[in-house]
């Protein structure tokens, strides 16, 4: 049978609590966030710029469109045109969303053809090149995912899909 001192004892919690203050500041600065949107296209306007880029971990309730995937991108690492970002999102919950159409455009082909959502379509290139994704719940109400839509998400290690999808894309994944 193993006795413990005091000391042994003061020292056990003394580590417990350095590890603690440690595993804080690895995440100092960075945010997590549950946004309600009551219009699509409005998620620019709820998530300022200086917190943009730091959002690791985000939740949306409500509609979103064209505008509000471009901005997710963006947080995700990848935008428009498919450049790299300073974005740092990666898990990303859309189970309380539903894709609209409508907004502009949320990324550009090598064609230069323009991209816009689709009512409950995860749309082509959706996710493309977002590797800094880890975690993706799609919305329920999703029946499609477009081709190329999570294609070089190399990131990607969880991906909840809704028994709605029928249909799933050329390289999709």
């Amino acid at each position: 049978m193993r006795t413990f001192t005091f000391k042994g004892l003061f020292l056990t919690v003394l580590f417990m609590l350095l590890g603690s203050t440690a595993i804080l500041a690895a995440d100092d600065g960075l945010i997590t966030r549950q946004i309600k949107l009551d219009e699509a296209g409005t998620l620019p306007d709820k998530i300022s710029a200086n917190e943009k880029n730091l959002i690791t971990n985000l939740k949306i309730v409500g509609k979103i469109n064209g505008t509000d995937l471009k901005f997710i991108r963006e947080m995700a690492g990848c935008d428009f045109n498919g450049k790299e970002t300073d974005g740092k999102l990666s898990i990303l919950d859309l189970s309380d969303a539903k894709i609209v159409e409508g907004g502009s455009a949320y990324y550009s082909d090598r064609d230069d053809s323009f991209i816009y959502t689709s009512n409950d379509k995860l749309g082509d290139f959706a996710f493309y090149g977002c590797s800094g994704l880890t975690s993706l719940t799609l919305p329920s109400s999703v029946t499609k995912i477009g081709c190329y839509a999570l294609s070089n998400c190399i990131g990607l290690t969880s991906l909840t899909l809704p028994s709605s999808v029928t249909e799933i894309g050329e390289h999709a994944f």
